[in-house]
């Protein structure tokens, strides 16, 4: 599986097992503002022939829905060990990764934020985030960890490094985003 959509399933995606009538499915849930992420997605699935159904779902959220054993165990298993699957990719598949990621648990302010439970995961990747001279800090929160960047340098490196539909979104001037971003 492409690992900017492992990355974007690992932070909001499911994976289901149906026992009673033995089926497998994976799908994520978007609201519908982030719904360039899920043409990114959609992009993705159908170059990648992976047939899926896209559908509203309550609170003004889409969900792209795709029934497949194999891509169900493959997610499955990601996310029982996403640090080692972390570990295997090269620099190229794990930049692909931390774009979904954000994409799924990012958030953009006056800094860059990953919110994520896995804290061994946001250590691989501010590890990682480093040999590309990206400094970043870990807090803890009430229910999650949050790695963040807050020198603009820094967020000038990762939009640069990091392929993130958050952060291609058109900057619009006056917010508290451009500030930062441009």
């Amino acid at each position: 599986m492409n690992e900017y959509v492992v990355g974007l399933l690992f932070g909001d995606g499911v994976a289901h097992r149906n026992k009673r009538n033995r089926s497998y499915a994976i799908w994520i849930d978007q609201h519908e503002m982030n719904l360039d992420i899920l043409e990114e997605l959609k992009r993705i699935f159908e170059r990648d022939k992976i047939k899926f159904y896209w559908y509203k779902v309550p609170d003004k959220k889409i969900r792209i829905y795709s029934c497949s054993k194999e891509r169900f165990l493959e997610l499955k298993s990601i996310k029982e060990n996403p640090v080692g699957f972390f570990k295997k990719l090269n620099n190229k598949g794990k930049k692909k990764f931390i774009g979904g990621f954000f994409d799924a648990e990012g958030t953009v302010t006056d800094r860059l934020v990953i919110y994520n439970k896995d804290k061994k995961l946001l250590d691989e990747i501010k590890t990682f985030l480093e040999t590309l001279g990206i400094i970043s800090y870990i807090y803890k929160f009430p229910k999650v960890f949050g790695l963040q960047i807050y020198r603009k340098i820094h967020i000038q490196i990762f939009k640069k490094h990091i392929k993130s539909v958050k952060l291609s979104r058109a900057i619009q001037p006056g917010k508290k985003r451009s500030q930062v971003l441009i």
